[in-house]
Parts: structure tokens; sequence; C-alpha cells
């Protein structure tokens, strides 16, 4: 055993090394408290902030506006012990040089001027381990640390298609990728008396141009690279994200209370925006 290694296993408590990551429920339970919480009435405010850089072939990223953003979650157990993690989540991008959150923004791929569209997702809903299957996270015990690496590959029909939606849409498959690095204190998530645990991590993720940037087939896409950790409320966040919940958004305050599907994404979101405005045009 190498000098790294055993001064990791020497770390370990015997308390510790009672908290086994490999058993289905023990992985299963550390899960919940990591990104929620084991008390469905407690809900857990998973806060980010990060740059959002524009990838195009030929070139070197380049930043193009901040964002900072959260999802509101609370984790319902079933009676088939299937956790199910009830969720919304907002995000709003910032200019790079003043820090503001904007609702409009010159966009330089393009030379254009763009509407924001913030993000405003409601349900980002999740069935933990589904019945059925095995389940199996990728811990990594490094002495009195937990750590955990999710790669989560994205294809699947673009909301957003090409004929009806030439300018925002990428093409007819929306593919992109998210991942994730999770940290967290061992000796809380063994701890019986805890239902969520503190928790660091950081998260990047690969996607196509946002349909309100209007670049629709352009060759590239999106970078995104962001930190974050757990927030007991909405009350620990900026200023101006506070009070943009309470004029603009105030049910993100709180998690859903009720299980719905299906989910929401930005590019859906969009859709049912351009929707809603062309029918209301229609009426007037």
């Amino acid at each position: 055993m190498s000098s790294v290694l055993l001064a990791a296993a020497i770390a370990l408590s015997p308390q510790a090394k009672a908290l086994d990551l490999q058993s289905e429920q023990g992985s299963v339970e550390a899960m919940v408290k990591l990104r929620c919480s084991l008390d469905p009435a407690q809900e857990e405010l998973l806060w980010w902030a990060g740059t959002l850089f524009a990838q195009e072939p030929g070139k070197k990223a380049a930043p193009l506006l901040g964002f900072e953003g959260y999802n509101i979650c609370r984790a319902e157990k079933q009676a088939d012990g299937v956790w199910r993690l009830v969720t919304r989540e907002l995000t709003f991008y910032r200019d790079l040089k003043t820090g503001k959150i904007i609702d409009s923004w010159d966009n330089p791929l393009s030379g254009e001027r763009n509407d924001v569209v913030q993000v405003a997702n409601d349900p980002v809903n999740t069935v933990l381990n589904p019945a059925g299957r095995p389940f199996h996270m990728p811990w990594v015990e490094a002495g009195d640390q937990v750590m955990l690496t999710l790669n989560i590959p994205l294809a699947y029909p673009n909301p957003l298609q090409p004929d009806e939606f030439p300018a925002e849409s990428s093409g007819p498959t929306y593919m992109g990728s998210e991942h994730f690095m999770f940290f967290a204190p061992r000796a809380d998530l063994e701890n019986p008396a805890l239902k969520s645990v503190p928790v660091t991590y950081g998260w990047t993720r690969i996607g196509p141009w946002l349909p309100w940037m209007k670049l629709g087939v352009r060759p590239g896409n999106l970078l995104y690279v962001a930190q974050g950790n757990k927030r007991a409320s909405v009350s620990e966040l900026p200023a101006d994200v506070q009070e943009l919940v309470r004029s603009r958004y105030p049910e993100y305050a709180h998690a859903p209370e009720t299980w719905v599907q299906p989910n929401v994404t930005s590019w859906s979101y969009y859709k049912q925006l351009k929707q809603g405005a062309a029918a209301k045009q229609k009426q007037d």
C-alpha cells in the first residue's frame, strides 16, 4: 500500500468505516443527504454561479456572460423504497463587466441585440433509484472527505425543431452533456442525526446555443463552468436575486408540493413562451 493510501486508511475512524457506500441502501441514502434531505418536509437549496463561454471551431473559448441561480428541492421516499426529488430551478444571466442581471444582451456573435430569457424551469423532477434497477454511484473516499463525479450525456428530440424555429433551433436533436463533482464531509454523511449534509460542488455543461441567442445552426456550442454549495433558503442569496424571486418568481421560493411530469427545460420553456405570445397576439 502506498503512503498516500495508508494515510487515507488511517484517517478513517471505525465509525467512518461503517458507512457502506458500496451497498445500495447506503449509496442511495448518502445521495439523498448530499443532494437534498432525507426529511420530506425539509427544503434544500443548491446554489450555483459561473461563466458561460462560446466555443467556435478554430477559436479559443470566449466568455460571453455570467450566470447565477439555484435549484430548490424536496425528497420523497415512496412505499417501494424509491426516492423522488421534487424540484424547480432559476438561473439569471449577468453582464460580465458590471455583474448586473440583464434582460437584453448585445450578442457579439451575431451583432444583434437579444432579449434575454432567464431560466425558469418548473418542474425539474428526478427518480433517483428507479424500481428494478441496481443503484450504484461512483463514490470516491479520501480520508475525511467523500467525493462524487457524475457525467450525464444528453441526446433527445429538440423541442425547437428547425422547420418551426429556424432562428432558435440548433438542429432536430438536442445534444449536450452535464458534469458534476460533489464534495462532502464523510462524518456528516454518516451522522444519523443529520438528514442533509453540507456540500460544495463544481458543474460544467456543454450544450447548443441558447434559443434566445438566435444563432440557429451556426457551428459551435456553449460551455458552462460553475461552482456552488447548499444554502439554507432564498434569504442567503444575493439581494438582486432575492428581489427577482419576490417580484417575478414567488413560487420559486419553495420546492413544488406535488410530483408532476414532464420536466421543463430552457428549450421547452422557450417554446411555451413563444406559443403563449403567438396565442395572445391572435386574441388581440
